[in-house]
């Protein structure tokens, strides 16, 4: 009886050795990764500039003008990332989407700011913006998708390169220090390089990139303080949150769609 007793005891005693080793070899090869593939440190953008950007495009909708800006494609670091990302050439809104486009769409005007159609929509969630993306494309055509992180910091950045004026310049965006803590009419301020307006400022923009239920938000808005305009800088939103500092911006592919996490 003591015999098979001991027996048993040893049993259990190498059998949790043995998950010890596992959970260590586990976490050991988490830590090796860790070391051999970290976090890109910096933003870092590889545009291939033998080629020229695409045509800018313009879409009439529902009697709405809606100018999208070519983006000739490349790769990406993203800053916290680490894996590199390859973007095929694609479109993005050379606005915010305004309120009168929303309501061209959808037929009601959600935003807290209302003086003005021309002001970029807001206090919309990611789920309102997912509904304008499919009403909009079936009266469209198709193509068109909330941006992405990447995309979105791909273009602030590249946009960036050739520019006069940094994104925190007062001729550059709307923040905090110069915007009276209200939303301003699309197109009032310096674009980027590319011909991109509002980048920075005016309001944050929604991205589909993140965590589920939990959303990158991008670009700082009227309330953000000049000093934080910074275009690696994003904030984490829950899905549901809606604030009247916060809209979207679009990117269209018109042939292969893109899919993106």
């Amino acid at each position: 009886m003591k015999r098979n007793i001991k027996i048993t005891v040893w049993v259990i005693a190498a059998i949790i050795i043995l998950m010890v080793g596992i959970v260590g070899v586990i976490s050991l090869n988490d830590n090796l990764r860790e070391i051999l593939n970290p976090p890109f440190e910096e933003t870092v953008i590889f545009p291939d500039d033998s080629r020229e950007n695409p045509a800018d495009t313009i879409f009439s909708v529902n009697g709405i003008e809606m100018k999208m800006i070519g983006v000739k494609g490349g790769k990406i670091n993203c800053k916290g990332f680490k894996e590199t990302i390859e973007l095929k050439d694609f479109y993005i809104g050379e606005t915010e989407v305004t309120q009168e486009l929303w309501v061209a769409i959808m037929g009601n005007n959600p935003s807290v700011h209302t003086d003005n159609i021309l002001c970029p929509v807001e206090n919309v969630d990611l789920q309102d913006c997912a509904e304008f993306v499919h009403k909009l494309d079936s009266v469209s055509g198709g193509g068109f998708y909330i941006q992405s992180y990447p995309e979105w910091l791909y273009v602030a950045h590249l946009g960036s390169r050739n520019a006069d004026t940094s994104y925190c310049d007062a001729n550059a965006s709307w923040h905090k220090e110069n915007s009276d803590g209200i939303t301003h009419l699309v197109k009032q301020k310096t674009p980027n390089a590319l011909g991109v307006y509002d980048i920075v400022g005016n309001v944050s923009e929604w991205t589909v990139s993140g965590s589920d239920p939990l959303f990158f938000v991008v670009g700082g808005s009227y309330e953000t303080e000049k000093g934080n305009c910074k275009i690696d800088a994003h904030e984490v939103y829950h899905a549901n949150t809606k604030m009247k500092s916060t809209g979207l911006r679009l990117v269209w592919y018109p042939e292969s769609p893109l899919q993106y996490e």
